[in-house]
């Protein structure tokens, strides 16, 4: 992404500067490692961390300019750098406010995206549909949160057609915060799950919560909804009480504008889905991925038709996307002389990500030797044990024939399993890879989930 270059007079009207800026910039930062030359480095404070001390470090890179409030500019003896620095009272508020200008200049659609599942996944594969016909522009990795989302939109350029952000919570209020910086004009809820519960009362406040994704929008914006979900009614409330018209529905019923009519598997790694797009009957292909991607289809069909693109001349190139790293991405590696299947989707879990992984696991490896090697689910509270129990059934459905699990969560799961199943669990990565490593046959197929501070990556890039 070709990022956003910043005049001294944009910087000084973004932040209400009285003060005269004598630099421009190209980018902005706040990781003081990755920065790169020409930058402005966001020195942001936490309750255990405080990146004013790496502003040395952010100008040996050839930062441009940094910002600094006030007390840490002398606390970090920061004078050296006086015509350098932009003094203002907040940083992380600055940071807004240099989203909300850059959102200003953008003149194509913003499309907004959030839900329990599929933020990350369907983002990717909707540029990578769009990219050859569009200038598309799309917010880096999951930088979806308070800080995360305000970084990508402060760097996207105004020349973009299409510019694609992920909106993530982990509490109620986050999202209406995200939406006011982004005013998406396009507006997409993937699905409501009990992913983040812990955080809440109930599946109602999640879809209360995911639903202030509408609040930053204007009239004449564009709502999808997920009709498959529990709430949609709630939501269409919501929207009609915020007098946003312009809904897109899809999912299962025949009032949805986009219609899965239904899928058939053609092997056991490609499916092919029907759908009617207002009326209008379209197939396509789904090749290497897990039936959920079925749903998120019908998500990125419906952003497709809120673009006033032709479905025909996109939806086809669907066929060729691969899921990302982290996110069930399929690796066929070589490891002691033994040919395996690794599928890396180790980025994060939650109950109905993992159960979909799982079946596709069962799909993906028949008969062959199938694997799980599953950590904790974070973020379920008090409903944390039940859940995870909950996988035994999936386990067993799915005709998984070794499991091997880490986690104070996942122990809870390991000790109901029958003795029929080979299971292991373990205290840290380093034996399950030991071990793992040592019971691997070939032509096994093995899955790899668990939420992201697990780290099951290190694994992964183990073995291959």
């Amino acid at each position: 992404m070709k990022h956003r270059k910043w005049s001294p007079i944009q910087i000084q009207e973004a932040l209400s500067l009285s003060k005269k800026v004598n630099y421009s910039v190209s980018g902005i930062s706040i990781n003081s490692k990755k920065l790169k030359k020409n930058n402005l480095f966001l020195p942001l404070k936490g309750k255990n961390y405080n990146a004013h001390q790496y502003v040395h470090e952010a100008f040996k890179k050839g930062a441009s300019l940094s910002l600094s409030n006030i007390k840490d500019y002398k606390k970090f003896k920061l004078e050296k750098f006086k015509k350098r620095i932009v003094l203002v009272k907040n940083v992380h508020s600055s940071l807004h406010q240099l989203a909300s200008y850059s959102r200003e200049q953008i003149k194509g659609k913003i499309v907004g995206i959030t839900g329990s599942v599929g933020k990350t996944s369907i983002k990717e594969a909707l540029s990578f549909i769009l990219k050859d016909k569009n200038k598309i522009q799309s917010s880096t990795g999951n930088f979806n949160n308070l800080i995360g989302l305000p970084i990508n939109l402060a760097n996207f350029n105004s020349e973009s057609d299409i510019n694609i952000l992920e909106l993530g919570m982990n509490k109620k209020g986050e999202i209406k915060k995200l939406s006011n910086i982004c005013k998406p004009d396009i507006g997409i809820i993937t699905k409501i799950s009990n992913a983040h519960i812990g955080n809440f009362n109930s599946l109602k406040d999640i879809a209360l919560a995911k639903s202030e994704i509408f609040f930053g929008m204007n009239n004449n914006g564009t709502a999808i909804l997920n009709q498959n979900d529990p709430y949609h009614f709630l939501l269409k409330k919501i929207l009609r009480n915020l007098g946003i018209k312009n809904i897109i529905t899809f999912g299962l019923s025949k009032k949805c504008d986009v219609r899965l009519i239904s899928f058939k598997y053609k092997k056991k790694n490609s499916c092919r889905v029907f759908l009617e797009v207002l009326g209008k009957r379209t197939s396509f292909y789904l090749n290497n991925l897990g039936d959920h991607w079925i749903e998120n289809s019908l998500a990125i069909t419906s952003i497709i038709v809120s673009l006033n693109k032709d479905i025909s001349s996109y939806i086809k190139k669907i066929s060729k996307f691969s899921a990302i790293e982290g996110r069930g991405k399929i690796l066929n590696v070589q490891y002691n002389r033994k040919k395996i299947t690794l599928i890396d989707d180790s980025y994060n879990s939650s109950p109905e990500s993992l159960k979909a992984s799982i079946i596709f696991l069962n799909r993906l490896g028949n008969k062959r030797r199938k694997i799980c090697v599953l950590g904790d689910m974070y973020e379920l509270g008090s409903f944390s044990k039940q859940l995870h129990l909950k996988i035994k059934r999936i386990l067993k459905d799915n005709k998984i024939s070794n499991i091997y699990v880490i986690g104070k969560k996942m122990k809870i799961l390991f000790n109901t399993l029958p003795t029929s199943l080979e299971c292991k669990h373990f205290e840290n990565l380093e034996e399950l890879y030991i071990e793992l490593k040592k019971d691997i046959k070939n032509n096994d197929i093995i899955l790899f989930k668990a939420s992201r501070a697990i780290q099951l990556d290190k694994i992964i890039k183990k073995f291959c």
